[in-house]
Parts: C-alpha cells; structure tokens; sequence
C-alpha cells in the first residue's frame, strides 16, 4: 500500500484542535476523504479499459470511510469489492498480458496535488 506522509501536519493538527475543538475530527475526516477523491478520480482517469460490456475498473473506484491505525487516519482508495479482484491484472500483467499499471503512478502523480490541497484545507482554519 502506498502511504503519504505530511511533515508539519501534527502540529497543524494540534493547533486546529485547539482552535475548533471538537469539531476538529469532522474536518479532518473531510479533509481526508476529500484528499483521497483526488487520487480516486486520478485512478478512475488513467486505468485501462476493455470493450466488454460489463462493470469495469474505471467505474468502481471507491474512498473509504477514515480509519485508523496506531492513531494514524487514513483513508483506503482503489476499486471496490466487484472489480478489485481483475485490478492486479492490470497493475501487475499477467504472462499472457504486460502491466498497465494506474494505482501507484496515478498516486505519485497527485500525491503532491493533494498534499497541497490538504495543507490548505487545514490552513483555512488555522486563519
């Protein structure tokens, strides 16, 4: 799993914490979704698609709800529970069919995008 990390953003937290209290999660939890959009709809944009008239990748991208893990949130972005199983096909080939990988570039590619967009979400409250 790609993972992004945020230098500073503890402390930006901590003070948007401070700032807005409880009502700090909630943006949080916004702000992470709407963070993870950016890389779904990237994803969504870049992964291959066949003429087979069934649901395809493209269509099945998911954000998940935040999570948590050792006090680190998240959220979890790739194709949903219908698609999933065909997505390392295409990320990783096959012996019949080369990689057309969509998962990790669409991530390095917005990883910056995003990081922004989060920095300035947080910053609008900080203000």
């Amino acid at each position: 799993m790609a993972r992004m990390e945020m230098i500073g953003i503890n402390e930006m937290l901590a003070a948007i914490r401070q700032k807005m209290g409880n009502a700090a999660e909630n943006l949080e939890k916004k702000t992470l979704r709407e963070g993870g959009a950016i890389f779904a709809q990237a994803q969504s944009e870049s992964v291959a698609v066949s003429n087979i008239n069934h649901l395809h990748i493209k269509d099945d991208i998911k954000v998940s709800g935040v999570k948590s893990n050792d006090g680190d949130k998240y959220v979890a972005i790739g194709p949903g529970r219908k698609t999933g199983w065909r997505a390392h096909f295409l990320e990783y080939g096959t012996s019949k069919m080369p990689a057309q990988p969509f998962i990790y570039p669409s991530f390095h590619e917005q990883k910056a995008k995003v990081a922004q967009f989060m920095a300035d979400e947080f910053a609008k409250y900080l203000r």
